[in-house]
């Protein structure tokens, strides 16, 4: 009898459960038919468990179309054919992650310019995309520029080199704040790539004082006005570069037909962190002297005997391998028999070999008072006229 009585109150639980299960079935789906995104989403779910993709991909798209979230996230892991309309879907549901995505794309994308980039993705509170306008922001002509910089491109698909050129300028050792970058798009632009050094070579209708010319291929370089990089120019490139215009020389050896110009003072480059004199093996005192007061870094040493060594009342250049700042050998003039370069540190920089993104303090020290001695001259010639 007792047996019988649980059976009896078993079956009623279970047919209450059910009742109750398939009322909420029901509420679900009229729900879902009256367009509430959150149930149409459930719905689909439901579907797609019981391998009904039709429906489970209608109901998905239903809630998707309405920004709801979790139905364009299910229809971007599970439809990933059709992904590019799935984020577009998220991105109007203003969801940070492909918003970024998306952005990150049209960068490459020729038929948006920078400025239609900017206009769609200024409002987008995804961090990524904040920092980007920062930077834009950041080196935008502000009327106080100290230095501007046109960044030339062939096409609108380059605005990724552009930002990572500005995030490289950014991430620069030296004072970049007064420095304005613009981007600029030269149709007529061609490069090719020289067939004895590799070095890329372009020619732009675009004409700047200072340039910035984003080439494909080839090996970065830079004179007093161009600056050209490729698509292999990291950011330790860009910054060597960069230390072209700023004043210094490459340490590492020339070619023969640069050094013959730099090492014997053909080349218009007042180098900051090179000198060159004649590769003599002994000098005088006067002559030790005359190449100290030559020095750019004169003022880092204390006297013209921190640049030269004594030996049985000989003087040679050069000063002993312990001293923070002196006078050490370069490699700059290794082409020239009768020319010796020289630098104020005895370590690898950045300007003989980029990678180690070494600047000393004595490179920055001296590119600041270069900068205060241009300012206080910029100055002069305003109260003049």
């Amino acid at each position: 009898m007792k047996a019988r009585l649980l059976i009896v109150l078993f079956l009623l639980v279970l047919s209450g459960w059910s009742h109750q299960v398939y009322n909420q079935q029901q509420k679900r789906n009229w729900l879902a038919h009256q367009g509430n995104a959150r149930a149409q989403h459930q719905l689909a779910n439901h579907n797609w468990k019981l391998n009904n993709r039709t429906a489970a991909y209608y109901w998905w798209q239903r809630s998707a179309k309405q920004h709801y979230f979790p139905s364009i996230e299910s229809l971007i892991n599970e439809f990933p054919a059709a992904s590019e309309t799935w984020l577009e879907l998220a991105v109007a549901a203003g969801d940070p992650a492909a918003q970024r995505q998306v952005a990150s794309a049209e960068l490459t994308d020729q038929n948006t310019s920078i400025n239609q980039w900017q206009s769609r993705w200024v409002n987008s509170s995804d961090s990524w995309l904040q920092s980007k306008f920062e930077l834009i922001e950041r080196y935008k002509n502000n009327g106080q520029c100290h230095m501007e910089i046109n960044v030339v491109a062939a096409d609108a698909g380059e605005k990724r080199r552009y930002l990572n050129f500005l995030s490289a300028v950014q991430n620069a050792p030296f004072d970049t704040r007064n420095w304005c970058i613009s981007f600029t798009l030269d149709e007529t632009l061609s490069c090719v790539t020289d067939t004895q050094r590799k070095r890329a070579s372009c020619r732009s209708e675009q004409q700047f004082g200072k340039r910035v010319i984003l080439a494909d291929q080839g090996i970065a370089s830079a004179d007093s006005q161009t600056l050209t990089l490729t698509r292999d120019s990291s950011e330790a490139v860009i910054q060597h570069e960069l230390g072209h215009w700023l004043g210094f020389a490459d340490e590492y050896e020339m070619s023969d037909a640069l050094a013959q110009k730099f090492c014997y003072g053909y080349y218009d480059h007042d180098s900051l962190n090179i000198i060159v004199t004649e590769a003599h093996n002994e000098y005088s005192v006067r002559q030790v002297k005359a190449v100290y007061k030559s020095l750019p870094w004169k003022a880092e040493l204390s006297s013209w005997q921190d640049i030269a060594t004594q030996k049985q009342g000989k003087w040679r250049l050069g000063s002993s391998k312990e001293a923070a700042v002196g006078l050490f050998k370069a490699d700059t003039c290794n082409a020239i028999d009768d020319r010796q370069a020289w630098r104020p540190v005895n370590t690898r920089t950045a300007m003989e070999q980029h990678d180690t993104k070494l600047w000393p303090e004595i490179y920055l020290r001296l590119l600041e008072q270069k900068t205060n001695a241009f300012d206080l001259d910029a100055n002069s010639d305003l109260r003049q006229n």
